[in-house]
């Protein structure tokens, strides 16, 4: 790790951060609307009736969007969505009445690609995302419908422009209602946040630089209600990974509460010292649930070197999750930048990668 910098040092930050990430993802409001529209506006998409399924193919950034998609419109979706990340073998059930999304940044992710080969030749009724590469060939060559997205980001970086366009697709074709209102206060709550949360203002008055001056040097454990904020949790959870490149671990209430917060019953001298425990929030939380919450903190507090509760904010599920995945997004790219890294490239993801293509 090379020497830590000052996270408001304008100059320090732009000329370690080699991909603009932070900028990208400070334009979080504005990749969400235009991902919107590019849905929104998608022609030759697949027809409705009779199908009894959906399934969401995609890995690492890309696979998330299945992972939002199904926070927000679950609830209200008559029909089983389920988010697959690997190769296959698909589930029998996958079939014609099967709406398929296969979404990779590149196009070229090759578990997706396996995957929605498997689903084509079941015949599936597909759609393909990406900014370009084999999958959107794919689409070309088995005539489905493809939502072209803009290239030149990295995966991370561009959620709003892979999970926008589902939930629009899933607009047009009929299977949830309009949600262009949510859409339209999320946009309005995300602008407002980035502000709060951008480069130019200092440490105390930063949402996301507090919170990233909070994890620095700590191992970040995130807990989330089911639903919205558990989906937030796996993603601050992987940009850590990704922006900070260190260990960082997530769950979910109510399931941790049957099995994980017993393991924090030992080892208190070590967790202490090494690990922050961070609580995302939302109003939609089961009361059940938002009790574990203040039971669970109780019980496990005093093995933790602090406690930090995320709060959503806005009043559609889509703007509480969008809200939560900015703030914590942010904080993740400046922990990296905090320990003087470059939070944009993956060099250990790309040398897997460049092994499994010699095999």
């Amino acid at each position: 790790m090379t020497s830590p910098i000052d996270l408001d040092d304008l100059n320090e930050l732009a000329k370690l951060d080699s991909e603009d990430v932070l900028g990208a993802v400070e334009r979080f409001g504005d990749q969400c609307r235009e991902g919107w529209e590019i849905g929104r506006a998608a022609t030759g998409l697949p027809d409705a009736d009779g199908l009894d399924s959906i399934v969401v193919l995609g890995m690492g950034g890309s696979g998330v969007s299945g992972d939002m998609i199904q926070s927000v419109v679950e609830p209200r979706l008559p029909l089983p969505l389920r988010v697959i990340k690997s190769y296959g073998p698909l589930p029998e059930w996958i079939g014609r009445n099967t709406l398929v999304f296969a979404v990779s940044y590149s196009g070229s992710t090759e578990e997706t690609i396996a995957a929605l080969e498997e689903a084509h030749d079941r015949g599936s009724r597909a759609i393909t995302i990406s900014s370009g590469g084999a999958l959107a060939e794919m689409a070309r060559r088995y005539g489905l419908a493809h939502i072209q997205i803009p290239p030149g980001l990295q995966p991370r970086a561009s959620l709003g422009y892979l999970t926008l366009p589902i939930l629009a697709a899933l607009v047009q074709i009929g299977l949830v209602p309009d949600l262009q209102d949510d859409l339209d206060e999320a946009v309005e709550v995300l602008s407002d946040l980035a502000e709060r949360c951008h480069r130019k203002r200092s440490g105390p008055e930063n949402p996301a630089k507090d919170l990233a001056s909070r994890i620095t040097g700590r191992i970040p454990v995130i807990y989330g209600g089911y639903g919205l904020a558990a989906t937030a949790a796996y993603r601050f959870k992987c940009d850590l990974n990704e922006y900070a490149k260190t260990p960082s671990f997530w769950n979910v209430i109510p399931e941790l509460d049957h099995n994980e917060v017993v393991g924090w019953n030992q080892l208190d001298e070590i967790t202490k010292r090494d690990h922050v425990l961070i609580l995302l929030r939302s109003p939609e939380e089961n009361d059940r649930v938002a009790h574990r919450f203040e039971i669970t903190r109780d019980l496990i507090e005093d093995s933790f070197g602090a406690v930090i509760e995320v709060p959503s904010e806005g009043r559609s599920t889509l703007a509480r999750l969008l809200s939560l995945v900015l703030v914590t997004q942010l904080a993740a790219i400046y922990v990296g930048l905090s320990y003087g890294i470059d939070p944009g490239p993956v060099e250990v993801i790309q040398k897997l990668k460049a092994e499994l293509a010699n095999r």
